[in-house]
């Protein structure tokens, strides 16, 4: 592509070759809730969660999503005590002004066996209700109002011994009966499918499951590729699927390993603010969440260890620094609109005189003509850098490149 002129980005348009249907999703409204999120995996008793918490609090992050686990809380039949270091994490992170995504899940040996069958049989469901109604009753009072129902069930890992859509669209109207008698203003998030499963979501649908949720979750990982390659159409899709729903992204992301799917620690944070950006630029999308805060392990080689903004001795990755400037520049402004042309992306946040600009190539590196008001403004690297900009005819200069770059205006 040849350098962009002042027509190209002057409009208020979106052109996108071969993504039918998606202009009607890329205008909207303002966040009425916190839209960035991370997996914080304190439910699985992760030590120091105070300092974690700190950490996710200072990157601008206003949501995390864990999870406290059927078999922990119940060990004997109808009998629910629940360790502290649950209620100690879920304070901490009211303390600190976070919402918490509670996932409830997964399969109690007591009722489901030693092979940790998922509850598909009517009693195994209502036991999983009953446990429902003591999360919500429980963790209500700390602040807690929104819950997803299990994770995964589209995948064997998580659902046993055959993911069964019909059985989960069950379990689905039990959690949510259950859920809504304790606390009829909870939030109840439902699907949570490994990737992009359009057959077991409309399954659900088709069972009933529809009448039985809030918002419609999936993790559309893509690594490593990136991005702009199919998270929008993949959002597109979903919408299509289950127009009347909001959409919640509860995970994605990428892995910092060596092996062939994994991506570097510069490519990770790079696309972690390319995915956030094009996903608040959907209107359908009202909740988008990183996979994960922290590593999980040390081993280069393994990647379910390395999804992580920062690593096992919480030292940031240049993901953090990049998920912070961002979340300080764009966390509260109106939804976008979003134009692209050829590999070039911009995201203008705000018109009339003061907007503010991001701007990256999908590959390599161009410099490209942005239109703008005249007046000062800076220009603020990924991750955090500031310069000056002049705008010479009301338009500014900037390279666009896989790094992005925001055009911040200088109150005056």
């Amino acid at each position: 592509m040849g350098a962009v002129t002042r027509r190209d980005f002057l409009g208020r348009g979106l052109t996108i070759a071969g993504l039918a249907g998606l202009s009607g999703i890329l205008t909207g409204d303002s966040p009425s809730e916190p839209f960035f999120g991370v997996q914080s995996h304190f439910g699985q008793f992760r030590p120091q969660p105070d300092e974690l918490l700190d950490l996710i609090k200072a990157a601008g992050v206003g949501w995390i999503r864990d999870e406290v686990y059927w078999s922990e809380v119940e060990k004997d039949r109808s009998v629910f005590k629940f360790p502290p270091a649950y209620d100690a994490y879920l304070r901490a992170a009211r303390a600190r002004g976070l919402q918490v995504l509670l996932i409830l899940d997964f399969s109690n040996p007591i009722y489901t066996g030693s092979d940790k069958r998922a509850p598909a049989a009517d009693a195994e469901r209502q036991a999983f209700a009953r446990y429902c109604r003591e999360m919500v009753a429980r963790y209500k009072p700390m602040g807690v109002r929104h819950y997803e129902i299990w994770n995964e069930p589209n995948a064997s890992t998580f659902w046993r011994p055959q993911p069964s859509a019909e059985d989960y669209a069950r379990l689905l109207e039990a959690a949510y009966r259950a859920c809504k008698e304790t606390d009829p203003e909870a939030t109840i998030v439902g699907c949570s499918t490994s990737g992009v499963d359009l057959d077991f979501i409309g399954r659900v649908m088709r069972a009933g499951g529809a009448r039985f949720l809030d918002a419609v979750s999936f993790h559309p990982y893509c690594q490593p590729n990136p991005p702009e390659r199919r998270l929008l159409t993949d959002i597109a899709k979903v919408q299509k699927l289950v127009p009347d729903k909001p959409l919640w992204i509860t995970e994605f992301g990428y892995h910092c390993d060596s092996g062939p799917s994994g991506v570097d620690d510069e490519m990770q944070a790079n696309y972690l603010v390319r995915a956030f950006l094009l996903a608040r630029s959907a209107p359908a999308v009202k909740r988008f969440c990183w996979y994960d805060f922290q590593n999980d392990g040390d081993d280069p080689g393994e990647a379910e260890f390395n999804f992580g903004l920062v690593r096992t001795d919480r030292t940031p990755k240049p993901a953090y620094l990049a998920c912070k400037t961002m979340t300080s520049l764009v966390g509260d402004l109106p939804r976008p609109e979003l134009q692209i042309e050829g590999a070039t992306y911009v995201l203008r946040f705000g018109g009339g005189r003061a907007p503010l600009i991001a701007v990256w190539r999908s590959g390599g590196a161009e410099s490209v003509l942005i239109p703008y008001p005249k007046g000062p403004c800076r220009i603020v690297e990924r991750d955090g850098e500031t310069r000056a900009a002049g705008v010479g005819g009301s338009a500014v200069t900037i390279t666009a490149s896989e790094r992005p770059r925001y055009i911040v205006p200088v109150p005056r």
